[in-house]
């Protein structure tokens, strides 16, 4: 049974490892996507002196002025700062325990979340101008598309999520029923207990 447990827990250290690098490389790249967006916005910088008009300044965003550039900035910042927050714990904390462990990477899978959504609503925020007046619809279209995809995303998961800490409680529940029972057998003790070893070695833990 300890040799069970051993392979379980070390199946799931690195199950856990291999869950912070890809978060450290998602990360990476979110913050490299959210960087790069706020010098590529469509309509340029006003830097020619032909083209300055009153009031603009130097270097300043075309499309400044308007609502939704202004919500792409703020969502665009935050995901990218988010990013940033997120790779410099990945790269400077080193979590040994595995409940430790287990607890950073739920807390860090929900700021990716958060990044997600924000870039996602940056990203269908320039949409409206890139599409014009004339083609708001487009836009509408492909809102409406994104939502019903991150709304579907995020609510399976949380499901899943759900799911898991349910199943868990149950199994921590049969543990403790099955070592305070002193009705049962030896033999049937180390049955049951390899068994809920065995149906863990299974699951898959979202966190």
């Amino acid at each position: 049974m300890q040799g069970i447990a051993h392979r379980l827990n070390k199946i799931q250290v690195e199950s856990l490892n291999n869950a912070i690098n890809s978060t450290t490389v998602v990360a990476v790249l979110i913050a490299t996507i959210a960087f790069a967006a706020i010098f590529s916005v469509p309509g340029q910088y006003a830097d020619s002196p032909q083209d300055i008009s009153p009031g603009v300044s130097p270097g300043q965003a075309r499309i400044a002025p308007k609502l939704p550039f202004m919500i792409f900035v703020v969502f665009d910042a935050i995901s990218l700062f988010i990013s940033l927050a997120v790779v410099v714990v990945q790269t400077s904390v080193v979590v040994i325990q595995r409940k430790a462990k287990k607890q950073m990477m739920a807390i860090i899978n929900k700021l990716m979340w958060l990044a997600c959504i924000l870039i996602s609503v940056a990203f269908l925020a320039l949409s409206y101008i890139v599409v014009g007046e004339d083609e708001k619809w487009l836009a509408n279209l492909v809102t409406g598309i994104g939502t019903v995809i991150m709304v579907s995303t995020l609510a399976t998961l949380c499901y899943w999520v759900i799911v898991n800490r349910v199943e868990a409680s149950k199994l921590r529940s049969i543990r403790r029923s099955s070592m305070n029972s002193r009705s049962q057998s030896m033999s049937m003790s180390y049955m049951s207990d390899t068994e809920i070893l065995n149906n863990e070695h299974k699951k898959f833990y979202a966190v």
